[in-house]
């Protein structure tokens, strides 16, 4: 997969799964908005907060871009990104699956960073209510590394892309794909208020069932091929012998 696909690729998780972003987030955008007046001021910590979330985003993919260049440097690379992509794909049927039938089995996958998240919490707590635009910058730093499946998702494609500015730039394109539904959240826009949440949740959900069977195509493909490279050739002996055997009787 190509470095401008995979991040439209990201770009479009985001944007899909922004109802599940909505979820996860709709309490800080509520924080957001209280006590502060509609206008400029709420707008301001509004941006503030989602480039703070994207900013963390983008550093969490410039880790995983750095630990796929670490891990394919010691291991056969093909096998890396074959494993990488099997998993990515298996997540995102996870995800699917959470978005169009409520499977709760999501969740197991993000209570694995809740010890993080645990040690950043009170920390994020000490920022509300947000008095301006820098603590909105800060408490958005401090969500993004919120247990997320969503995201867990895309890092695994950070990795594979084995390379940390590749990596960042695809946790860049995800977080600028959720950045509309958090922003019009956070100020007050009642379009998403007037959109049926859950045909559209369905519907999203459908799409990234999709995107994870087609990611899932490529590792299967992949381990098919050698098995049925494997018997051909066999055959192809068995065909050739006879006629070998006769040509020396």
């Amino acid at each position: 997969m190509n470095a401008e696909l995979t991040m439209a690729a990201a770009f479009l998780l985001g944007f899909l799964g922004s109802t599940h972003c909505l979820a996860m987030c709709g309490g800080i955008s509520a924080a957001l908005m209280s006590g502060s007046k509609p206008g400029g001021g709420l707008t301001a910590k509004a941006v503030a907060y989602n480039l703070g979330r994207i900013s963390s985003y983008t550093f969490a993919g410039l880790l995983a871009g750095t630990v796929g260049l670490w891990l394919g440097s010691g291991l056969d690379l093909l096998g890396l990104s074959l494993g990488l992509r099997l998993a990515l794909g298996i997540l995102m049927l996870a995800i699917g699956l959470h978005l169009l039938i409520d499977w709760q089995g999501i969740r197991r996958l993000e209570s694995i960073g809740g010890r993080l998240w645990q040690r950043l919490a009170p920390l994020a707590r000490r920022l509300l209510p947000v008095r301006s635009a820098w603590h909105a910058t800060a408490l958005g730093a401090l969500w993004g590394w919120l247990p997320c499946g969503l995201v867990y998702s895309v890092l695994l494609a950070a990795a594979a892309s084995g390379s940390p500015l590749q990596g960042a730039l695809v946790m860049l394109a995800f977080g600028l794909g959720t950045a509309p539904a958090m922003l019009a959240v956070a100020t007050g826009s009642g379009l998403l208020g007037r959109l049926p949440r859950q045909p559209l949740k369905r519907l999203a959900g459908g799409a990234i069932l999709l995107y994870g069977t087609w990611t899932l195509a490529s590792p299967i493909a992949h381990l098919v091929q050698p098995h049925a490279h494997a018997h051909s050739s066999e055959a192809t002996f068995q065909c050739r012998e006879p006629s070998h055997h006769d040509l020396h009787q």
